[in-house]
């Protein structure tokens, strides 16, 4: 993320992080087994993979988190673009969602200070839904 942060200060482009929450994974593991759960990793990945652009960075974060990278787009078309991923995935035969937080690089952001917010934003959606 340091190179993608670096390359967006030096060409002047706009960069966004997303912090991506599978929603329900747990449930899925307990009721279903890890077999399933880990098809749903899948499933979500490819889905941010089709979604997003082939140079935006998408990063398995935890156990059923994303990062994505993502440079170029304004915050309004990164959240457009991240509303058709959920929108995918609800209609799929499995009816999968994700929440998302999304936070915009500040002149003095770190790697560290971007998820954090993207973190913070992402947990500001549970609450307010």
């Amino acid at each position: 993320m340091t190179r993608e942060m670096a390359r967006a200060r030096r060409t002047e482009q706009p960069l966004i992080v997303a912090y991506v929450d599978v929603d329900g994974l747990k449930t899925i593991n307990d009721s279903l087994g890890h077999a399933a759960g880990d098809t749903t990793l899948l499933k979500v990945a490819n889905a941010l993979q089709a979604g997003l652009r082939s140079y935006d960075v998408i990063i398995r974060y935890g156990g059923d988190e994303f990062v994505c990278v993502v440079t170029g787009l304004s915050m309004a078309e990164a959240e457009d673009r991240f509303e058709r991923i959920d929108t995918d995935l609800a209609g799929g035969a499995q009816h999968r969602s994700i929440t998302v937080g999304l936070a915009h690089m500040q002149p003095d952001d770190t790697p560290e200070g971007l998820v954090a917010r993207a973190d913070a934003a992402l947990y500001g959606q549970r609450h307010s839904a």
